[in-house]
């Protein structure tokens, strides 16, 4: 009897001991991931936003001769995915790093840039050095009249140059975007990368246990003031035709770059 007793009591203790080793294991892999959430942000139309929503607005009119003055306002972009990697991208390096995709689909509809935020995702403590971006070849860039802001234009275009033929319902992606501390780069015809904008980069972020990293992606790096878009009417029809006719921009001289990243933490 004293010999069961012994037993039952060696079997509690394990129990106990195994029930806590548990609960310290639960602890410390919630300790090694810390919060993520990545977001779009357009200074210039947060900017813009001066004239009354309660008032009519008029979109795709014609344009007004052989050059229509115009402000960029912003842009529909259909963004597919997002990466981010403790790897970093280098001129010369080849993508063999390990990602981790933020979102949990891959989104094919277009929406405005502003509106793209992707819920917080919980991913491995450590130092982040590079951010992987893809979206459609095509998009629509939003201009607002300048001397009648109530006039809007969305206008097709390609990720390409302007002659390059336009179809609305192209599905291709463009070549994705690989940004990093040097800038961002793409991938040559030997999967090696290249830079192609110095400028673009991201200095690297850290992922904290048990608190959020919030990375906010801005066009025109944060510029808010718009660049004038003149649209030069090739074909003299009084309408845009992308892969016809062209765009001239004029931008402040503050804007020296497409996007850029703004890193805090909470």
């Amino acid at each position: 009897m004293k010999t069961m007793k012994i037993i039952g009591t060696m079997l509690c203790a394990s129990i106990l001991f195994t029930s806590c080793e548990k609960d310290d294991d639960t602890e410390n892999a919630s300790s090694t991931k810390g919060l993520i959430e990545f977001k779009c942000i357009n200074p210039v139309s947060s900017n813009l936003k001066s004239v009354s929503t309660q008032k009519s607005i008029s979109s795709n009119p014609f344009l007004e001769g052989d050059t229509t003055a115009t402000y960029f306002i912003g842009m529909k972009i259909t963004i597919g995915d997002v990466w981010v990697s403790q790897g970093e991208v280098k001129v010369g390096g080849s993508d063999n790093m390990e990602w981790i995709r933020l979102t949990a689909i891959t989104n094919i509809d277009p929406k405005l840039f502003e509106d793209y935020t992707f819920p917080a995702k919980e991913i491995p403590v450590g130092n982040y050095k590079s951010v992987k971006i893809t979206f459609r070849n095509i998009f629509y860039r939003h201009v607002q009249l300048i001397s009648d802001p109530l006039i809007k234009y969305e206008l097709l275009e390609t990720m390409g140059s302007w002659t390059t033929p336009c179809d609305p319902t192209d599905t291709t992606w463009a070549v994705t975007n690989y940004f990093g501390p040097d800038g961002n780069h793409k991938l040559d015809q030997n999967g090696v990368f290249e830079l192609v904008s110095q400028g673009e980069k991201i200095g690297g972020f850290n992922i904290e246990s048990d608190k959020k990293t919030n990375i906010a992606w801005r066009l025109y790096a944060g510029v808010t003031t718009p660049c004038t878009n003149y649209l030069i009417d090739e074909n003299s029809n009084l309408q845009w035709d992308c892969g016809v006719d062209r765009l001239e921009e004029e931008c402040p001289p503050e804007l020296e770059y497409m996007w850029d990243f703004v890193v805090d933490y909470e």
